[in-house]
């Protein structure tokens, strides 16, 4: 899959996730950063188990 196209999911995702939850303390920039991360390595390991049978159009 086209990584620039999983970069832009992952960040639209991060941002409804940051609309959702609020860590106490951290920058609101930072938290949207941090949820950035972690869907990119969930979207990462998903695609990865998916290997053959997933192909983007």
């Amino acid at each position: 899959m086209d990584p620039n196209l999983i970069k832009a999911l992952a960040k639209e995702l991060a941002g409804k996730v940051n609309r959702v939850v609020d860590i106490p303390l951290i920058k609101e920039e930072d938290e949207e950063a941090f949820f950035e991360l972690v869907i990119l390595m969930l979207l990462d390991i998903l695609f990865s188990k998916l290997g053959g049978r997933f192909k983007a159009a």
